[in-house]
């Protein structure tokens, strides 16, 4: 494929990156302002992150298998145009609040549709000397829809309406609907093959819709409550049920085969961990620079950069090491760091110098980049091309699921040990927090040193084999 074709995707692939990550981090700085606007409380307006995230971890496995059977080029022109119209109409028609918290599921439809096939794509564009490479470049839009979604969406909010955090979307989606007609080459459609297994669909959406929902209200219901309780058996059962389906369907949504596959298995499972670890930083920090280093918002908004612009760096460094000398190297460099992180943050203090917290965010964020874009490629890398829409929404899917754990982890062990530590009358609030912070970060580290082990045992493939394995994947 010529370099300007490849060139090409990368913008079709970037402008869904970058649009959906910047939906999903722009939302939170409007939730006040909504609250006050429809009179709901703040829970009521928590709904319009949560079912942003809830939709895709239902629907990414699905939308990347629709891909495989159905075709990429028409999966993103109907991707973009749902997104932009569910953007365009959301703040127009949205009078109250359930409308609009529907119209959010509407957009987390679209990010379901494009989200779960972008890595597909890079790794369909790129062959194995290239691809790792290239998923570090296409995770740097990724970061800039992370980084640009506080900053560029509390400049729209002082100086606009909490319409306007809608409409920044739609010319980005518009860039790639252009491209993707024009530029995108077509899909070869297997006949006989168009078939989606929706009751596996339907059984794997409320095994993971259950877990997300029991996760995100954990804090309000509890560990032990009936309600979380009822979220983790239904998702427990489905998830057999799901199995199953799976191994008993002539086309299954998720071949269960895949995961006899070393390095598919461990690198996903290890994707989990990864955003564990990386979500579990991202929510703990604004609280140690605002209620510890009494930052106002903007400040901490500016320093929380620090960890977004490093990844956008890195990533690209990993993918090409990953490239050079597998996924094992820049990997374990990359959680070493992130797991050094977790140790620095227990040293933190109320007089803590705003320079070493930046740094520890540098080194977060380069970790991230290190690690991530190489276990992309390691999971990308292991399947065939008739696979690969069902792995990048698996990959999608356990990003989601790392990223809800680990928002979940953090809050459930920061109010457990700050409850702890408040027994302790000789502790003042402030310190209370950071020992609470500390034993939080703790079960972080764990969580990556765990994750360094699995990178370990994935095998070292050498390049002239890659191809072949991906081969073999298929035939077995």
């Amino acid at each position: 494929m010529k370099n300007k074709t490849k060139w090409w995707i990368f913008t079709i692939t970037s402008m869904a990156n970058f649009s959906m990550t910047f939906s999903l981090n722009s939302m939170n700085l409007a939730l006040p302002i909504l609250a006050d606007e429809f009179g709901v409380s703040q829970g009521d307006v928590s709904w319009l992150t949560l079912v942003y995230s809830l939709i895709p971890c239902c629907m990414l496995l699905i939308c990347g298998k629709m891909a495989d059977l159905h075709g990429y080029k028409r999966q993103y022109k109907a991707g973009f145009i749902f997104f932009a119209l569910a953007s365009m109409l959301a703040p127009i028609l949205s009078h109250n609040l359930v409308t609009l918290i529907g119209f959010r599921a509407l957009q987390g439809l679209g990010y379901s549709m494009l989200i779960s096939i972008t890595q597909a794509t890079i790794s369909r564009t790129f062959d194995d000397e290239e691809r790792g490479k290239a998923l570090g470049i296409n995770s740097v839009f990724v970061s800039v829809g992370f980084a640009s979604g506080p900053t560029i969406g509390g400049f729209l909010l002082l100086h606009f309406s909490w319409h306007s955090i809608f409409y920044v979307s739609i010319p980005f989606c518009l860039i790639g609907l252009i491209a993707t007609i024009f530029v995108m080459q077509e899909d070869t459609v297997r006949e006989g093959q168009l078939k989606l297994d929706w009751l596996g669909g339907m059984l794997f959406a409320v095994s993971i819709g259950t877990l997300a929902v029991g996760l995100n209200f954990s804090d309000d219901w509890g560990v032990k409550s009936p309600a979380f309780f009822s979220c983790i058996i239904i998702f427990i059962l489905a998830g057999v049920l799901f199995v199953w389906r799976e191994s008993a369907a002539q086309v299954p949504l998720m071949p269960l085969h895949l995961f006899k596959n070393k390095t598919f298995s461990l690198a996903n499972t290890t994707c989990i961990l990864s955003y564990m670890t990386q979500q579990l930083t991202a929510y703990l920090f604004p609280f140690f620079l605002i209620n510890i280093l009494d930052l106002n918002t903007d400040k901490a908004g500016l320093v929380l950069l620090a960890s977004p612009i490093a990844m956008m760096i890195t990533s690209p460094l990993g993918g090409s090491f990953s490239d050079k000398y597998g996924t094992r190297p820049p990997a374990i460099a990359g959680l070493i760091l992130i797991a050094l992180n977790c140790i620095l943050v227990g040293f933190f203090k109320e007089n803590m110098n705003l320079l070493l917290v930046i740094l520890v965010l540098v080194m977060v964020g380069s970790g991230n980049g290190l690690s991530v874009s190489a276990i992309n490629s390691s999971i990308l890398g292991s399947v065939s091309r008739d696979f690969s829409g069902v792995a990048s929404g698996m990959l999608a899917t356990m990003r989601n699921i790392g990223n809800t754990f680990g928002t979940a982890i953090g809050s459930v062990m920061l109010i457990t040990r700050q409850i702890h530590y408040a027994s302790n009358i000789g502790l003042d609030e402030k310190e209370i927090y950071l020992y609470a912070q500390r034993d939080t970060f703790f079960i972080g580290f764990v969580i990556s040193v765990l994750a360094i082990f699995l990178i370990i045992n994935i095998p070292h493939q050498r390049k002239g084999k890659i191809a072949e394995e991906r081969r073999g994947i298929t035939e077995k």
